[in-house]
């Protein structure tokens, strides 16, 4: 699937949901700044809930964890 395909996509879910959307990220082997972008966006999207992540891959954790202090509540969660 193109990436622009998918931000759209997640931000139509993500504007549309009335609590917590979950994503299951096990099939996920990296991701790149774009699209830790693109999650942020989508949790940024929320009106209610967050934007919850499951089986993140290491390379989201250690960006998450570089620049947690600069994103705040984002609306984002790693489980």
């Amino acid at each position: 699937m193109d990436e622009g395909v998918a931000e759209q996509l997640l931000l139509a879910l993500c504007r549309r949901s009335t609590g917590d959307v979950h994503l299951d990220l096990a099939e996920l082997d990296s991701i790149d700044v774009r699209g830790l972008l693109t999650l942020l966006r989508g949790a940024a999207a929320m009106c209610a809930g967050y934007l919850v992540l499951h089986n993140a891959p290491t390379s989201l954790r250690s960006m998450l964890d570089v620049i947690r202090d600069a994103v705040g509540d984002s609306g984002l969660r790693v489980v």
